[in-house]
């Protein structure tokens, strides 16, 4: 048997913490030496260490933990639990790594005074196209990047290469639902008039409508610093005495599937604009 401070550090915890599970009756030692009261403690205690530490992180409280214990959880459950906490960390930190692009990119455009700079906004004509979309609302632009991934996906894997041109991305806010609206799709080569359903996603066939003044602005990447490409946007538009008319679009002009990627591809957008009265 090890005494506690030779298990605490083959366990690799704190003297104090193996204490405290004593008085919580979590892990009590092994034996405890009546006169001096020393703590000893047997390597077959290690794996209910381990399940008491596994189900501390996981979020489960000392009293919980007790409880679980009691009623034997088995080392394929405690798998099972710990692999579910591990991927709803990792989309935790997918998360924290977007914001930190987002909160970095917003100092660079504080540094550039306005965040116009580098962005050439080029103001043209759009002619109509037919597209093959799906339609969604989401809470945020944080939901809006998976999404858009998830329905490129499907969308490729229901067309051709000869069927789809490039990816397109239209957004409306809704001020009476403080959402996102969003219709996701492939502009196509050729009018289409069936839709098709891939993975769930329904894309039905419609028309972009043309637009007579379009302020537009070639952009690379996705969201996290797309903000800097629309203030750009934004500055031109009031700069030069035009109001926006319609939704945004974002046309991708290289693949989201394939390198580039969806983080590098090259996006133009357009925002149309008439001359204020």
């Amino acid at each position: 048997m090890f005494r506690i401070g030779e298990f605490a550090q083959i366990a690799q915890v704190s003297t104090r913490q193996l204490r405290f599970y004593d008085q919580l009756e979590l892990l009590r030692p092994e034996h405890t030496d009546q006169q001096s009261g020393y703590r000893y403690y047997a390597i077959r205690q290690l794996p209910r260490l381990n399940a008491i530490l596994a189900l501390k992180d996981l979020g489960l409280t000392l009293e919980q933990i007790g409880s679980l214990l009691e009623e034997a959880v088995s080392p394929e459950a405690l798998r099972g639990m710990l692999l579910l906490k591990k991927t709803e960390t990792e989309q935790a930190i997918q998360v924290e790594k977007q914001r930190l692009r987002h909160i970095e990119s917003r100092i660079a455009q504080i540094d550039r005074q306005g965040g116009s700079a580098g962005y050439d906004v080029v103001a043209k004509s759009l002619p109509s196209q037919p597209i093959l979309a799906t339609h969604h609302s989401v809470a945020g632009f944080e939901e809006a990047g998976p999404l858009v991934a998830a329905v490129a996906a499907a969308g490729q894997a229901g067309l051709r290469p000869s069927s789809r041109g490039n990816l397109v991305v239209l957004a409306r806010n809704d001020p009476d639902s403080d959402r996102l609206d969003l219709t996701i799709g492939y502009l196509l080569p050729r009018a289409r008039e069936r839709g098709l359903t891939v993975d769930g996603f329904t894309f039905s066939p419609q028309n972009l409508p043309a637009i007579k003044t379009a302020a537009t602005v070639v952009r690379q990447g996705t969201n996290p610093e797309s903000h800097a490409a629309f203030g750009a946007i934004g500055t031109w538009i009031e700069a030069n005495g035009y109001s926006i008319t319609g939704p945004s679009r974002e046309i991708f002009l290289e693949p989201v599937l394939e390198p580039p990627g969806f983080e590098k591809a090259l996006v133009e957008i357009q925002f149309p604009v008439a001359a204020t009265a």
